[in-house]
C-alpha cells in the first residue's frame, strides 16, 4: 500500500470499518454515522508508512543474522581437519542466515506435515566459475534429502534468492577451494 488512505472514527463505537481512499468518501460516510448515531464523527488520515524491509536486506550477512537472532557466534572447529573448516565455517554460517530468514517468515520446518513445502535452493556446476543457483526444489513430496533439511524455505523465490545471494558461501561448502 502506497498512497495515504482515510478511517473514520464514532465517538463511542466500535470503528472503523471501513479504509477510504479519499477524503471525500471518507467525510460522507463520517456525515452518515454522525447523523446515524447522534455522536460525533472523525475523519483520520494515514500522513505516512512504515514498511518492514525485506529480510533479504535486513539480514545480508552471517553478523546480521547472529544479531537478528540474539546470538553470539559460538563456532567452534577443534579437531575438524584444516581442508574441512573452510566447508563447515560456511555450513554454519548458510544455517544461521536461514534460520533468520525463516525466523523473519514465520517459518518453522515439520518434516512430519507433508502438506507444508520446505523448498531449497538447487545448484549446477557451471565450469571454473563454481556452482550457480539452478533450480529450486521441495521435500514435502520427496523421501531424498538433496542438500539438508536445514536450509529449506517457505516459497520456491525464497529458496532461489537464498541460493543466489549467498552463492560464495555455497561454493565454499560445496567446493574444494
Amino acid at each position: 500500500m502506497n498512497k495515504k488512505f482515510f478511517m473514520v472514527f464514532v465517538e463511542g463505537e466500535n470503528t472503523p470499518t471501513v479504509q477510504h481512499d479519499n477524503l471525500e468518501k471518507a467525510e460522507k460516510e463520517a456525515k452518515r454515522l454522525a447523523e446515524k448515531y447522534g455522536k460525533k464523527a472523525f475523519v483520520l488520515g494515514s500522513t505516512s508508512f512504515i514498511i518492514p524491509e525485506n529480510i533479504n536486506v535486513k539480514v545480508d550477512s552471517f553478523e546480521d543474522a547472529l544479531e537478528f537472532l540474539g546470538r553470539e557466534n559460538n563456532a567452534c572447529m577443534c579437531g575438524i581437519p584444516d581442508k574441512h573448516v573452510k566447508a563447515l565455517n560456511a555450513m554454519y554460517k548458510l544455517i544461521t542466515i536461514a534460520e533468520a530468514w525463516n525466523k523473519a517468515d514465520n517459518l518453522v520446518p515439520d518434516y512430519d506435515n507433508h502438506d507444508q513445502y520446505k523448498w531449497f535452493p538447487w545448484f549446477q556446476k557451471r565450469g571454473t566459475a563454481g556452482f550457480v543457483c539452478a533450480d529450486t526444489n521441495y521435500t514435502a513430496s520427496c523421501a531424498a534429502a538433496y542438500l539438508g533439511s536445514r536450509l529449506c524455505f517457505s516459497t520456491s523465490e525464497r529458496a532461489t534468492q537464498f541460493g543466489k545471494q549467498f552463492i560464495d558461501l555455497w561454493n565454499d561448502f560445496l567446493l574444494f577451494r
